[in-house]
């Protein structure tokens, strides 16, 4: 992994939370962290990103973001989750970002093995 991954969560991040954020509520803050945060369905999703000069390894930051998702119900694609995400749209970029994040150690992203398949 490497700064092109993080870079590319960021992209896929960024597409998501503006399609599915309650309106208005898409922000994005550069300072010694990339900051990207939104409301979705009244909770607020917020991931901070190494800033230019900071190092974070890409596996902690896919962590966190699995973390993050997970705790606003914008878990892998699931039953549960096509039941909270209602467009098609949503649901494709959903799990668009799912499939770069790839598994974790919980063991619940289906999509790992499907990455650069």
């Amino acid at each position: 992994m490497s700064t092109k991954d993080i870079n590319t969560l960021i992209k896929l991040t960024r597409k998501l939370g503006e399609s599915v954020c309650d309106a208005g509520t898409y922000e994005e803050h550069k300072s010694k962290f990339f900051v990207m945060k939104w409301i979705y369905r009244g909770n607020e999703f917020s991931h901070k990103f190494p800033g230019t000069n900071k190092t974070s390894t890409p596996n902690h930051q896919y962590s966190q973001m699995r973390k993050n998702l997970r705790a606003n119900g914008l878990g892998p694609s699931d039953e549960f989750t096509k039941d909270l995400i209602s467009s098609e749209e949503h649901q494709k970029l959903l799990k668009e970002l799912w499939l770069h994040l790839g598994t974790d150690d919980e063991g619940e992203t289906p999509y790992g093995g499907d990455v650069g398949n």
